[in-house]
């Protein structure tokens, strides 16, 4: 092998380790934005609802203007 080819493999292996990284970190930014749009909608999963109706704090006997016990 001449000088000439071991340079244009050299050049040719940087070439694809910059197109597998660059192809790489676009797939990783992709994973991190659907890995945190997951975080974010089972957070809002697992927040309690307040406004249900069966809620300890919504049911009408629990306010003080509530109707009278009996």
């Amino acid at each position: 092998m001449d000088a000439f080819s071991v340079a244009l493999t050299v050049v040719a292996m940087l070439a694809v380790a910059a197109a597998i990284l660059l192809f790489e970190r676009k797939r990783a930014r992709g994973i991190e934005r659907d890995l945190r749009e997951q975080a974010t909608r089972r957070a809002r999963e697992d927040q309690p609802d307040n406004r249900r109706a069966d809620h300890p704090h919504n049911r009408s006997d629990d306010h003080p203007g509530g109707p009278a016990p009996g």
